[in-house]
């Protein structure tokens, strides 16, 4: 029998023949009506006017830094088949609209594509500006540093500096939801040159965990914790680079009544030990 090496199936496999249909077949590839169906539903309460700047705060960096940033009110939910997935925030602190996004669940792949664009065209910011984390022990560089020595890094569209953290550089990539985000944005820029996003990576020492294959409520939790002067900056940043500003600083407070993000006592302690480095 002739092969054809540039075929794009596999040659028959006579071994696994039978008469009988039910019978497993492990070449069977999966049928395209098998595809996860993705359905996005925004609701939105009070004035969010369309090309305002979007801060998105995602995953346990947007957890954390949302317990203490005083966003006032929920005043929108995203949901990804009837699964929150996102908050919305409306502060009278800043003109910027603030997403914290994936703080109880984390999306798979399948469906990050469509999330990430219908947010960006229900709200067609100007700007954007993410808050996420990337690892320490995965991350490939030429310049050995203990881990309470790690920086923070950013990775931008545009070539821009933000001193003193340092850029997030090949051959790191991204593969969270952050990284659907950057690359929507790059593709808006080709039309709308005023569009920028910057994404702020916060270190962290644990191996980052792959998507998972299916959505579901909850999350693998964990207890990182950052340093207050660090966040301090990175709260700073995270506004400028949008060309906005907020009033008032980022400071790490207690839990309050009634607040959709609360940190564990274990989590308050490592951010309030040392001064100005990582503690987890």
């Amino acid at each position: 029998m002739e092969i054809d090496p540039l075929a794009d199936a596999l040659p028959p496999r006579y071994a696994i023949e039978s008469d009988d249909e039910d019978e497993y077949n492990p070449l069977t590839t999966q049928r395209a009506d098998q595809v996860p169906i993705v359905n996005i539903k925004i609701e939105l309460e009070g004035q969010f006017t369309a090309g305002c700047p979007l801060v998105i705060a995602s995953g346990p960096a947007g957890e954390f830094w949302a317990h203490s940033a005083n966003l006032g009110e929920q005043q929108g939910a995203i949901f990804v088949n009837n699964i929150q997935v996102g908050s919305f925030f409306n502060p009278s602190s800043t003109r910027a609209v603030i997403l914290v996004s994936e703080a109880t669940t984390t999306l798979p792949l399948w469906s990050m594509n469509k999330y990430v664009n219908d947010i960006l065209d229900r709200l067609q910011p100007s700007a954007i500006s993410i808050l996420d984390v990337y690892s320490i022990q995965s991350y490939i560089s030429s310049e050995l540093l203990p881990v309470h020595e790690a920086p923070v890094r950013y990775l931008s569209i545009r070539n821009i500096s933000l001193d003193p953290f340092q850029k997030f550089t090949p051959p790191n990539i991204l593969q969270s939801t952050s990284a659907a985000f950057m690359s929507a944005m790059n593709i808006r820029t080709l039309s709308l040159l005023r569009h920028n996003a910057v994404v702020l990576l916060l270190p962290s020492p644990e191996i980052p965990r792959t998507a998972p294959s299916k959505l579901s409520s909850s999350r693998p939790s964990g207890d990182q914790a950052w340093s207050t002067e660090m966040m301090v900056e990175v709260d700073e940043k995270l506004f400028g680079a949008v060309n906005t500003k907020r009033s008032g600083a980022w400071a790490l407070r207690s839990t309050p009544a009634g607040s959709a993000f609360g940190l564990s006592k274990k989590r308050q302690n490592l951010a309030e030990v040392g001064e100005g480095s990582m503690y987890i």
